[in-house]
């Protein structure tokens, strides 16, 4: 598993996409045979095997490359990439062995955008930002939102923490001026936290449906698939990485 995640950040087998895909179902079997109870815990094996990937990846443009290359078609490997995703993004390898019901707090994450790193000013290095940010949208995933039978507190409470985050990466981007062709790693950058922001508040965010208003919230839920939809061709469009930084 450790030989066939290296080879994914071999440019000239990403953009051969027989070999990819061959690499890639390669994995998706053995993820599927190792990974235990990958619903809720992660295996021994897998958990040792994540380590020594995460240790051998620092760079964020490499970790987004080989993130966006994983398979991702269960609930197995799902998960994996989610793990693997926030143990790059919060630097911690714990999280690679977090159960599912531990492994997101969105608190954590608004309260971790504080840190020096992510606040933007003359010295932002604007190429990791974006992979940090595109990072973090995979670990997320959809948030992992409170069920349909969940109370209406717990609803609000989700969507409350949901939205200090998105406040958060709106200051983050409304601080990146970009004009002019010399700004282009700026403009990258922002369009990633501003494509990032919009996933949260119309795709990610729940929304109850108000009485009496079925259809308006309908239309409401169609445009918020249109947005995640969107979201996803864009990652998807950028699975042809630069080795040097982030697409």
């Amino acid at each position: 598993m450790g030989i066939l995640s290296r080879l994914l950040l071999d440019r000239e087998i990403v953009i051969d996409h027989n070999l990819l895909h061959m690499i890639q179902d390669i994995m998706s079997k053995v993820v599927d045979r190792i990974a235990g109870n990958g619903d809720e815990e992660p295996a021994g094996q897998m958990t040792n095997i994540l380590v020594i990937i995460y240790h051998s990846v620092q760079d964020p443009g490499l970790q987004l490359q080989l993130l966006r290359n994983l398979p991702s078609s269960s609930t197995h490997q799902s998960l994996l990439r989610r793990r693997l995703a926030l143990a790059f993004f919060f630097h911690d390898p714990g999280y690679l062995s977090k159960n599912r019901q531990t492994l997101l707090d969105i608190k954590t994450i608004t309260r971790y955008l504080r840190q020096p790193r992510f606040v933007v000013n003359s010295e932002t290095d604007y190429p990791s930002l974006a992979a940090a940010a595109s990072i973090l949208a995979i670990g997320l995933d959809n948030g992992d939102p409170p069920p349909v039978d969940a109370s209406k507190e717990a609803i609000t409470a989700f969507n409350d923490d949901l939205d200090m985050l998105a406040r958060r990466i709106k200051g983050m981007f409304t601080q990146i001026i970009d004009t002019g062709a010399s700004h282009m790693r700026r403009t990258e950058a922002k369009e990633v936290l501003e494509s990032f922001h919009s996933c949260l508040v119309f795709a990610v965010r729940t929304k109850q449906k108000p009485k009496g208003m079925m259809w308006e919230d309908d239309i409401g839920t169609e445009q918020q698939k249109g947005i995640m939809k969107n979201f996803v061709k864009r990652e998807k469009a950028a699975d042809k990485p630069d080795l040097n930084g982030v697409n």
